[in-house]
């Protein structure tokens, strides 16, 4: 896949959340397409407020 695709995406995205993204890793995404990093946002953003909510719901 050469790193376009939506695994590659979400891990930039998920490392970036983080802040654990090398520079070498950096200049790679810089060949990553806007929409999968997108897609790669908004997937990683529903599974965090689907763990929340699954975790409010057990605690409450």
């Amino acid at each position: 896949m050469g790193g376009i695709g939506f695994w590659p995406a979400l891990k930039a995205v998920l490392s970036a959340a983080f802040g654990v993204r090398r520079g070498a890793a950096v200049r790679e995404d810089a060949k990553l397409s806007p929409l999968a990093i997108v897609a790669a946002a908004l997937f990683a953003v529903a599974i965090f407020v689907g763990i929340l909510l699954l975790l409010v719901n057990w605690i409450s």
